[in-house]
């Protein structure tokens, strides 16, 4: 397993670490390649209720993609090749499009996922954070789409998450001047869910965490598709396969004890069948 990704269970939560921090965790091929791995893995583990994705040390959840390591490369070169080797630019879309499915796994896997953002979050680092179902800010982070500064045009899906969650109107905003965003004005937009104080957010982040593995993981990840699919599909559609998600998790045995626990005033166990 690459040392560039850790993986730290607390229980039934998962929290992925992004580990560079003497590079502000920036996403080199190496780290971009182990966490679509280390993310496939936890989607498969029946026993992971959540999974949190976060930075290693307090300066950065993550800087987005090294570009120091870009330069040194030289363009078109693949990761972990030796300095301006080229790379045929077939072969470099299809590397990205492995790495990016990473953002695809943290939007669509069957159970929640939670961005921990401890410090300032950029460029691809932020598309993974948006690709996340929630995402809980400490005071002060700083937010930006990055790429325009280095004359990249984004990847890892953040321009159609960011429209999604803010508009077409500020998205372009924030993608076309990539301006800093703090964590006040990301929640006042919507582009996180909360912001916590510095000292408290390890502890904050980690309730959070396990609250939503305490959750119905069965209606979750009905809940998760219907929400998903509500970016895409027409009314008629969804309301059909709302339909059928609450015929589906009414007839499991988290239901009964989620009615049972309501009538009786009591906390529900949700064990998942």
């Amino acid at each position: 397993m690459s040392e560039t990704v850790l993986v730290e269970r607390d229980g039934a939560v998962a929290t992925v670490v992004l580990n560079r921090p003497e590079a502000m965790n920036a996403l080199s091929g190496e780290l971009l390649a182990a966490l679509a791995a280390r993310l496939r893995e936890l989607e498969a583990d029946a026993s992971v209720r959540c999974v949190v994705l976060t930075g290693a040390g307090d300066r950065a959840f993550s800087a987005g993609g090294d570009v120091k390591d870009m330069a040194q490369r030289g363009p078109g070169a693949s990761p972990g090749g030796s300095p301006g080797e080229p790379e045929p630019l077939e072969a470099s879309m299809d590397r990205l499009a492995r790495s990016q499915e990473a953002s695809w796994l943290l939007h669509a896997m069957g159970k929640p996922t939670l961005a921990a953002l401890n410090g300032v979050c950029a460029g691809a680092a932020l598309s993974l954070a948006l690709a996340c179902d929630l995402r809980i800010a400490a005071e002060g982070v700083e937010l930006l789409t990055a790429f325009a500064r280095i004359g990249f045009s984004g990847d890892f899906g953040g321009s159609w998450f960011l429209t999604q969650i803010v508009g077409t109107a500020k998205a372009r905003e924030l993608y076309l001047l990539s301006e800093k965003v703090g964590a006040e004005e990301a929640l006042r937009l919507g582009i996180v869910n909360r912001v916590v104080p510095r000292e408290k957010f390890r502890a904050e982040a980690s309730a959070l965490a396990q609250r939503l593995a305490a959750g119905p993981p069965i209606a979750y990840r009905y809940m998760k598709r219907n929400l998903n699919l509500a970016l895409i599909a027409d009314a008629q559609t969804l309301l059909r396969l709302e339909a059928e998600a609450m015929m589906r998790t009414g007839a499991t045995e988290d239901f009964r004890a989620g009615v049972t626990a309501f009538l009786q005033k009591k906390t529900p166990t949700f064990r998942g069948r």
